[in-house]
């Protein structure tokens, strides 16, 4: 059986564009992301802080030993609950995407929360609302990031399209000479002909 009798390809050609893997292939394209991410943030917190925990009169190689035995020991822990999260939260905004057939902000913003409240529904419901909200309002922040940086980046090219020089025709006469070039944009390219 194939993919293509159970999936919908239409609503995934919009993350090609964002430069994302097509739903079913995200969900560990994401996990495995955090994963690494956690690993990486993981061992170093927890490098510093077995250094910082080392007693000082042992000498420097034991502070150093010290810190690699905790990096060694916690620092694939912190990567293993960054996958999870990962995971429950790349499978929830699949199914939002399916669900609401669309792909956008908004289903970031709602995977987060539903991700942040599964995970801690083992401390309750009260629990379970301020992870969600935590999750909501940090996707929510990233979204608002992304969206901004995005508007700057597109500002800036549309900045730089009246400084770009219009390729000569390859017919007739040249749209730009070195006077026109001088006097629009103030500047005259060298060139030497022989």
């Amino acid at each position: 059986m194939s993919w293509d009798n159970h999936f919908d390809r239409s609503l995934t050609e919009d993350s090609f564009i964002k430069g994302r893997e097509p739903c079913p292939f995200r969900i560990l394209d994401d996990c495995g992301g955090a994963f690494a991410m956690g690993v990486v943030a993981g061992s170093l917190w927890h490098f510093s802080r077995g250094c910082w925990l080392a007693p000082r009169s042992q000498g420097l190689s034991t502070i150093r030993r010290l810190g690699l035995v905790q990096m060694k020991e916690r620092g694939p822990v912190v990567g293993g609950n960054f996958a999870i999260w990962g995971l429950t939260f790349s499978a929830v905004e699949c199914f939002l995407i399916y669900y609401r057939k669309r792909d956008d902000w908004f289903n970031s913003v709602l995977a987060g929360g539903m991700a942040g409240g599964m995970l801690a529904a083992r401390g309750g419901r009260t629990a379970m609302i301020q992870s969600g909200l935590v999750g909501s309002a940090l996707l929510g922040f990233i979204e608002l990031a992304q969206y901004l940086f995005l508007k700057g980046q597109s500002q800036a090219q549309q900045q730089m399209k009246h400084l770009e020089i219009p390729a000569p025709p390859a017919k007739g006469t040249p749209i730009y000479d070195r006077r026109n070039l001088k006097v629009e944009l103030n500047f005259v390219p060298e060139v030497q002909f022989d």
